[in-house]
Formats: C-alpha cells, sequence, structure tokens
C-alpha cells in the first residue's frame, strides 16, 4: 500500500518505506546527468591546454619518451579526443563510445605513466576520472542527452514497428 498518497515516491513494504520503482528508475536516468557534465568541463579545459595554449611538441615529446610510437600522431588523437570529446560529453551524444575512449586513455596514465607513484599523490585523480568514463560507459549520457533525443527514439520507433509486425502476422 501506499504510505503517503496517490502516485507517492514511497510506498510501504511492512519494512518501512522505501522508494517506489519507478522513482528509482527516473532517478537513474538523471544520475549520469552531473557526471557527464563535469568530466565533459574537465576534459574540454585539458583538451584547451593541449590544442590552444601548451607547445606542440611538449605532449609529443612527454609520450615519445614513453615509447608511444607515433608520438605526433598520438598527441594530436589525444588533444582532440580532450576537447572534441570533451565538448561532446556535454552535449550528450556519442556518450558511450567517448566514455570508453576516455577511460582507455585514463588506463594508459594510471598503468604507464604514473603507477610507480604510488596512489597519493600519484595517479587517485587519474584513477576518479576512469571510474567516471567507465560509469559513463555503462549508463550512457542520461535523461535530456542528445543521445537520448536521437538514438532512444530511434530504439523506440524500432520497436513500435516490430510490434505492429508481430500483430499483423498473428492477424493473418
Amino acid at each position: 500500500p501506499d504510505c503517503r498518497g496517490a502516485g507517492a515516491a514511497y510506498v510501504e513494504t511492512g519494512r518501512g518505506a522505501h522508494m517506489s520503482p519507478s522513482l528509482v528508475h527516473r532517478l537513474a536516468t538523471l544520475a549520469p546527468i552531473p557526471l557527464r557534465i563535469i568530466l565533459g568541463i574537465i576534459m574540454v579545459a585539458h583538451g584547451h591546454q593541449k590544442v590552444f595554449e601548451q607547445p606542440k611538441d611538449q605532449l609529443p615529446g612527454a609520450l615519445e619518451s614513453m615509447g608511444v610510437p607515433a608520438p605526433e600522431r598520438v598527441a594530436r588523437f589525444v588533444s582532440g579526443l580532450e576537447f572534441f570529446g570533451g565538448l561532446a560529453l556535454l552535449a550528450g551524444i556519442f556518450t558511450r563510445p567517448i566514455a570508453l575512449l576516455f577511460a582507455g586513455q585514463f588506463l594508459f596514465i594510471v598503468f604507464r605513466m604514473k603507477w610507480t607513484k604510488g596512489l597519493v599523490p600519484g595517479y587517485e585523480y587519474d584513477l576518479a576520472l576512469l571510474g567516471g568514463f567507465l560509469s559513463l560507459a555503462l549508463l550512457g549520457g542520461g535523461s535530456g542527452s542528445l543521445d537520448e533525443l536521437l538514438f532512444e527514439q530511434r530504439q523506440e520507433r524500432k520497436a513500435t514497428r516490430g510490434w505492429r509486425l508481430t500483430i499483423a502476422r498473428k492477424a493473418q
């Protein structure tokens, strides 16, 4: 039974009031939003620095010293990923694949660049970002993201079309 009136967010289960499944689902769709926006801002800032402010040979030089092949190409990719990928996260477009690319980048940073420094004051910040990107890869962009607006509507249309085809076949 509902313990706080019609349409309440809490239901009485005999062991106390608990959030209703519909509220939990709604909160779950909102959960990625602050994560996506904060990570997007961080990555745009870092990408902007690499693309527009740092000397063009700084990142390739660092990558070359670590033995990364084609350091100039990798540096351009990383710089573009951080800046444009961060903008995409802010908009919530292609959230899952971009988050996976960032997760790969931060796996490299944690295990190849900073592991020997230890957790504190070494790779704790990068590990937190890695966790955030893995969460976005699992959750997607959340409510109001362009992913939701563009791709989930398409999924709903496909599901509806499939439903109609099933009914039409049964009617025959």
